[in-house]
C-alpha cells in the first residue's frame, strides 16, 4: 500500500537510505523527517507491505526563476533489493505523478548517477527521457 510517510517509519527510512547509497544515522533521519513532514513543498510517499516500509519516493517542489514550469524534483526513489522487480518503484512514481497533477505540476525532474545503468533503464521504461548531463559539485562550509 502506498501512503504518506509517518514518523513511525524512521527506522525503515534509515535502512532504505542505506540501500540508496546514503548511510545515515536514525537520529538524523528522525530530525529531518520531523522537518519534512511539516513542509508543504515536500512530497514523501512510502510503500508499506503490511509488515514494513520496503520503498519510498521523496520529492520537493522545484520552482526556479529560469524554468517555465514548476516541477517536482525527485530527491530519492528506492526499493529494497529483495522487493525489486515487483512493480513497487513504478507504483511509487505513478503515485507521485498523480500527486503532482493534483497540485497543478506537469513536470517531474530527477537526477541519477551516471553509473546507475539499471536505474536509467527503469526510468526510461517509465516514460522518462534524459535531456541533460551534469557533474555535481559540493562544498562543505565550516560551522
Amino acid at each position: 500500500m502506498i501512503r504518506k510517510v509517518e514518523m513511525r517509519d524512521v527506522s525503515d527510512i534509515t535502512r532504505l537510505a542505506g540501500v540508496l547509497g546514503y548511510p545515515i544515522s536514525e537520529s538524523i533521519v528522525k530530525n529531518n523527517m520531523s522537518r519534512i513532514l511539516n513542509d508543504e513543498k515536500q512530497e514523501f510517499l512510502v510503500f508499506d507491505n503490511g509488515n514494513q516500509v520496503v520503498g519510498f519516493i521523496e520529492a520537493e517542489t522545484y520552482d526556479a526563476v529560469y524554468s517555465k514550469e514548476i516541477m517536482f524534483n525527485v530527491l530519492g526513489l528506492v526499493v529494497d533489493a529483495q522487493e525489486q522487480g515487483h512493480g513497487i518503484g513504478a507504483q511509487l512514481l505513478s503515485a507521485l505523478e498523480e500527486n503532482a497533477k493534483a497540485r497543478g505540476i506537469n513536470v517531474i525532474r530527477l537526477n541519477s548517477g551516471v553509473q546507475r545503468h539499471e536505474a536509467h533503464q527503469f526510468y526510461e521504461h517509465q516514460g522518462y527521457t534524459s535531456n541533460h548531463s551534469q557533474k555535481r559539485f559540493l562544498k562543505v562550509l565550516e560551522k
